[in-house]
C-alpha cells in the first residue's frame, strides 16, 4: 500500500480535477509516463552514441596524412 502527500498545488489540482481523485488512474498515468520517458531517453542516448561514433570516424578520416593529395584538390 502506498500513501502520498501532495504538497504541490498544481499537482494536487491535476489529481483532483483531471483524475477526479482516482489514485489508481493517477498512478497508472505516472507509470505509463515514466515508461515512455525511459523509452524515449534510451532512444536518444543510443542516437547520441551513434552520432559520436560517426563524428570520431569523420575526424580520423579528415586528419589522415594518407589523403593529403585529395586535400590539395
Amino acid at each position: 500500500m502506498l500513501t502520498l502527500k501532495i504538497e504541490n498545488k498544481q499537482v494536487e489540482s491535476i489529481f483532483l480535477n483531471e483524475f477526479h481523485s482516482n489514485s489508481e488512474k493517477f498512478l497508472e498515468f505516472i507509470q505509463k509516463s515514466y515508461t515512455r520517458l525511459k523509452t524515449s531517453t534510451s532512444y536518444h542516448d543510443s542516437k547520441n552514441i551513434l552520432i559520436q561514433a560517426q563524428e570520431q570516424s569523420m575526424v580520423s578520416t579528415w586528419d589522415n596524412d594518407k589523403d593529403k593529395v585529395w586535400d590539395e584538390l
